[in-house]
């Protein structure tokens, strides 16, 4: 151990900090209800693991009685993305996320930027060093590689513990003259002699959790006075009194430094909870979601696919919790609030992320729309993306083809996202041809049916219509006589219908054709001759 009062070396390296742990607390009360937080880095857009995060811990602060709040951890200026605060802003506003207090509303127990914050984490950090529990590192970058190439040489664990800790033992008087020297320095929580061989907690997805504990010495304090994550989450999570700390699986093999900073802090009530991590099948390889290499790991991006937010929420819900499916088939028009969300009942697998899935479970939710509820959400989107141009001919008839086959007990169900309505009705735009070479008989058929179309008809006339000219034009309209002698017609009644729905559609398949014609109009009908 140094030779030195260790209040010496507190005061040479935070001359400027008065305030002590005790004025901290006194700002930062224990809370009187439970509290949950999600912290997201503003490195570029939201990742959709996070809005699974905000809607768990929203949901067990609901189930508490307690707060929701976000915290933002922005101390890695290297990932630091500038506008990705108000990218983070506009992405929770659009998937309903509310918080009741933090960085974007304020709140008893801000600043909730940890940035805003240093002055607190050189307090603790200031009381860890008076309490022995500290020291400066001045090792250098290719020092600590040199270390590093040593203990792999000879098979050791890697990390600054040990013979390793250079800086562990320096005398005050050399820690004097390399601060007067201008010499940068990092602040190194003192693991040496930790009493326990492992760590163990309860964690509340995972279970008894047992790791080894951590021999290695980390910083908490980088040479920019700013906390790395492990540190600044240990000091914000006590002061700002969170119940459970609720976060990827990729921090569980951290979770043993974290515990121990909490006990050299004197703080850490909390608890964990590690989320399984969304992830995708990458040729036969499981990893988890990339926002660098999936476009569907960014929320934003499928909002401007044009999904719903509600579905997107829903389709979260069956990965985050085991009961939710069997309580939507229960209730299939219940409000996703009143869903019981259970902690417990959030499986341990990494789930893979599944479009078809996600396709299916939006389909269902836009089908029960109103004609008014859908387009008051197409036009929504098509303002907000603007991911098509339209002419206005072709946003009226996408508006009324979207009221299609809606309502009842059976409404359509085509539509999975908005981004594909130019695919899905390509037909009803402007200039649209169908992909087919007409026979002489054919296009009679389609100028005979052109000519004689009116939207005064109502679908019993339009339909006696139809059947006139199939007649007219050879076609069985009794299936039963067609079977008997079909060598004596053109085809049958279907048939003469596919001629039509092809040559307005494109398709073989398609919506209800009366309300297809309607869509379109006469005028659209008329000048469509092939």
């Amino acid at each position: 151990m140094r030779n030195f009062h260790y209040s010496e070396l507190a005061d040479l390296l935070f001359p400027d900090i008065k305030k002590t742990l005790r004025d901290w607390a006194k700002k930062y009360p224990k809370r009187k209800t439970t509290a949950f937080r999600i912290a997201p880095s503003p490195t570029g857009h939201v990742h959709i693991g996070s809005i699974a995060m905000a809607l768990v811990n929203s949901y067990l602060a609901k189930k508490s009685g307690g707060v929701f709040y976000l915290r933002i951890e922005d101390t890695d200026d290297k990932r630091f993305v500038g506008d990705a605060v108000d990218n983070m802003r506009t992405t929770f506003e659009r998937f309903g996320i509310k918080f009741d207090e933090g960085a974007f509303n304020g709140g008893k127990y801000g600043p909730y930027v940890q940035s805003e914050r240093k002055e607190i984490y050189h307090t603790f950090a200031k009381a860890m060093l008076d309490n022995q529990l500290a020291y400066p590192c001045f090792c250098t970058a290719d020092e600590l590689s040199a270390v590093r190439e040593k203990q792999q040489k000879n098979n050791e664990k890697t990390g600054y513990y040990g013979k390793y800790a250079k800086c562990h033992d320096l005398s005050f008087d050399e820690i004097k003259q390399k601060i007067a020297a201008g010499t940068p320095w990092v602040l190194r929580a003192d693991f040496s002699e930790w009493p326990e061989d492992r760590i163990e907690w309860t964690d509340r997805v995972k279970g008894g959790m047992s790791l080894p504990v951590e021999t290695n010495h980390p910083i908490i304090l980088k040479s920019n006075g700013i906390p790395p994550y492990g540190f600044a989450h240990a000091v914000d999570d006590t002061l700002m009194g969170t119940s459970t700390v609720v976060r990827g699986e990729e921090w569980l093999v951290s979770t043993a430094q974290h515990m121990q900073l909490c006990q050299l802090l004197g703080c850490g009530e909390f608890q964990y909870a590690h989320l399984p991590t969304i992830s995708i099948n990458d040729n036969g390889n499981k990893r988890k979601l990339s926002k660098r290499k999936d476009k569907m790991a960014l929320a934003s991006n499928l909002l401007e696919e044009g999904y719903p937010a509600e579905a997107v929420i829903e389709y979260l819900l069956t990965l985050y919790n085991t009961d939710f499916e069997s309580w939507r088939l229960a209730h299939p028009d219940t409000d996703l609030a009143k869903f019981n969300f259970k902690i417990e009942k959030v499986g341990t697998n990494n789930p893979l992320f599944d479009a078809a899935k996600l396709n299916d479970i939006s389909k269902n939710i836009l089908a029960k729309k109103s004609c008014a509820q859908i387009i008051d959400q197409f036009n929504e989107f098509y303002t907000t993306y603007k991911p098509f141009n339209l002419s206005v001919g072709d946003k009226s008839r996408i508006e009324k083809m979207l009221c299609v086959e809606r309502g009842g007990m059976r409404p359509r169900k085509d539509l999975a996202k908005f981004g594909d309505v130019p695919a899905l009705y390509d037909y009803v735009f402007d200039g649209f041809k169908a992909d087919k070479k007409w026979t002489a008989k054919e296009k009679k058929i389609i100028a005979d049916y052109a000519n004689g179309y009116s939207t005064a008809d109502d679908k019993d006339k339009w339909f006696g219509r139809i059947k006139q000219l199939a007649a007219a034009n050879g076609y069985a309209l009794d299936k039963k006589e067609y079977k008997q002698t079909p060598e004596a017609f053109a085809g049958t009644l279907a048939d003469f219908v596919a001629i039509i729905r092809i040559w307005l559609t494109g398709r073989e398949n398609s919506p209800d054709l009366w309300d297809i014609c309607r869509v379109l109009g006469e005028k659209v009908i008329k000048n469509r001759l092939p």
